[in-house]
C-alpha cells in the first residue's frame, strides 16, 4: 500500500510554522537552563544542560518532540485549525460515483467506493476502493474557497483486483468540500490504460471526525 505523501495547502506557509517551532524549542531549553541558574538542576536532574554541547541537542530534540506532536494531533484541534486554515479530511468517506459517456456525458455506470483520508499537518494519502480496483493518490493541494468550503486536488494511480477485466492506470479527482467537512461533491478523469471520467458525491461517516 501506498505511503501517504506531502500536500500543497494553498495560501499556508509551513516554514512559518516550523520557525515558530524552533522558536518555541529555544524557549522552552532556556527555561531549562534558567531553573538550573535558580539552582533546581540538581532537585530534578536537569544539571546535563549545562554542558556546552547541551544546549544545541536539547533544542534538536525539543524542536522534534514539538514537530511530531503537532504533526500527528495539534493541528487537528479545532482553534489551531482556525488560525491555519487547514481542514481535517481525515476518516471514511462513503462515495456515490457515475461514469459519463464520453460522447455524450449521460451515465453510463453507476459505482460505490469507500474512501480513506489519512491525513497530518505534513502528508495525505487519499485511499478509495471499489469492487474492481483500489486507488491510491500521489499528489495533493488543498485550497480554501472563502465562505463555501475547501477543495481537495488529487492525482491518483488505480489498480484493479484480481480477476477483473479493468486495467491499470491513472487519474485525476477534484472534490469540492462543504465548509462543514462532512459531504462532498466533484468529479474525476482517467487516463494512461482507460479514458473515462464521471462525478462523485461523498458523505463522511459519523466516526470520521
Amino acid at each position: 500500500m501506498n505511503q501517504t505523501h506531502e500536500y500543497a495547502m494553498i495560501g499556508h506557509s509551513r516554514s512559518a510554522i516550523g520557525r515558530w517551532l524552533g522558536v518555541a524549542a529555544s524557549l522552552l531549553t532556556a527555561g531549562a537552563v534558567t531553573l538550573i541558574g535558580l539552582g533546581m538542576a540538581k532537585a530534578i536532574d536537569l544539571g546535563w544542560l549545562a554542558n556546552p554541547l547541551g544546549n544545541p541537542v536539547t533544542v534538536t530534540l525539543v524542536y522534534g518532540a514539538l514537530f511530531f506532536v503537532f504533526d500527528r494531533w495539534l493541528w487537528k484541534r479545532r482553534f489551531v485549525q482556525r488560525m491555519l486554515g487547514i481542514p481535517d479530511l481525515s476518516g471514511k468517506w462513503r462515495c456515490l460515483g457515475v461514469t459519463l459517456d464520453n460522447e455524450t456525458n449521460k451515465s453510463v455506470i453507476e459505482w460505490e467506493a469507500e474512501v480513506t483520508i489519512s491525513q497530518t499537518w505534513e502528508k495525505i494519502k487519499v485511499h478509495s476502493e471499489t469492487t474492481t480496483s483500489r486507488s491510491n493518490s500521489v499528489a495533493a493541494s488543498i485550497i480554501k474557497d472563502e465562505g463555501v468550503g475547501f477543495v481537495l486536488m488529487y492525482s491518483y494511480r488505480n489498480e484493479p483486483r484480481p480477476g477483473s477485466d479493468m486495467k491499470a492506470h491513472l487519474g485525476y479527482c477534484e472534490l469540492h468540500i462543504a465548509d462543514g467537512l462532512h459531504t462532498a461533491s466533484g468529479f474525476y478523469f482517467n487516463s494512461g490504460g482507460r479514458v473515462t471520467h464521471g462525478t462523485m458525491e461523498l458523505t463522511r461517516e459519523k466516526n470520521g471526525r
